[in-house]
C-alpha cells in the first residue's frame, strides 16, 4: 500500500457515519467496530511496534530471524537468514525458498526488513540457519491460519515444526527466550535508509491527517 491508499482509506472512515472503521488487518477494508469501543478513527501504528528500532541499522548473522511489514505492522512476513545475503522462508504457495532481501520483499508494500537483535547487535542461531537450509526446496501445506511463514520460522528456531505458533508476536516471544532478542533493527541493505526516511515522512503525514480529522 502506498501513501495515497492510506489517505483514501482514512478519508473513507472520516466520511462514514455508521460506526465503521479500518482495521489493521487490511487498511482498505472497512469493518464494524464493537459496540462502545470508542473512537472510529483508524489506528496507524502497530500495537507491538515499540520493539522496532527504525534508527538502528545492522547486518544479520546466520540464524537471525527477519521479517517485513505487510500492513503497517498488523501483518508480516518472516524468515530465517542463512548467510551470504540469503533468507529462507515459507511462501503462500507452500514452497520453502531461498531469497535475496529484494526477493523477500518483492510484491509487498514493505519499507525494510527487521532483524532479531539484542540491543543494537544482531543475534541468531546457527541451528536455526541449518534447519532452514535443510528445508529449502521442500513444501508444506500452507495455511494463513495454521501453517504460515511464522510457523515455519518458529520451527527453524526450535526444531518444532508442528507447533501452534502462527503469529509474529509468538515468534518474537520465542526469539526473546532463545536468542535474547528484545529489539528489531533495520537490515542495512540496499536503499533501506532512504526507505526508512520515506516511511517516517508518510507516517508523520498520516498522523497529521488523523489529528486534523479528530479536530473537526
Amino acid at each position: 500500500m502506498d501513501f495515497l491508499d492510506l489517505i483514501d482509506a482514512i478519508n473513507k472512515v472520516a466520511d462514514n457515519s455508521d460506526g465503521r472503521r479500518i482495521t489493521g488487518r487490511d487498511l482498505r477494508q472497512l469493518t464494524p467496530l464493537p459496540e462502545g469501543s470508542g473512537s472510529w478513527l483508524p489506528e496507524v501504528t502497530a500495537p507491538d511496534g515499540s520493539d522496532q528500532c527504525d534508527t538502528v541499522f545492522v547486518e544479520p548473522v546466520p540464524g537471525s530471524v527477519v521479517y517485513c511489514d505487510l500492513a503497517v505492522g498488523f501483518i508480516e512476513h518472516s524468515g530465517i537468514y542463512i548467510g551470504n545475503g540469503r533468507i529462507v522462508a515459507l511462501e503462500r504457495d507452500g514452497r520453502i525458498v531461498e531469497r535475496t532481501p529484494e526477493g523477500f520483499m518483492k510484491g509487498t508494500p514493505a519499507f525494510c526488513i527487521y532483524v532479531s537483535c539484542s540491543g543494537d547487535h544482531a543475534v541468531g542461531s546457527r541451528e536455526a540457519a541449518e534447519r532452514a537450509r535443510e528445508k529449502i526446496g521442500s513444501r508444506r501445506n500452507y495455511s494463513f491460519a495454521t501453517d504460515n511463514c511464522h510457523h515455519f520460522s518458529y520451527g527453524c528456531l526450535t526444531g518444532d515444526f508442528e507447533s501452534q505458533v502462527v503469529m509474529l508476536r509468538q515468534l518474537k516471544s520465542e526469539c526473546r527466550k532463545a536468542l535474547g532478542a528484545g529489539s528489531w533493527c533495520v537490515w542495512d541493505h540496499g536503499n533501506a535508509r532512504e526507505r526508512i526516511r520515506m516511511k517516517g515522512a508518510m507516517l508523520k503525514a498520516a498522523g497529521e491527517l488523523v489529528q486534523r480529522l479528530r479536530n473537526r
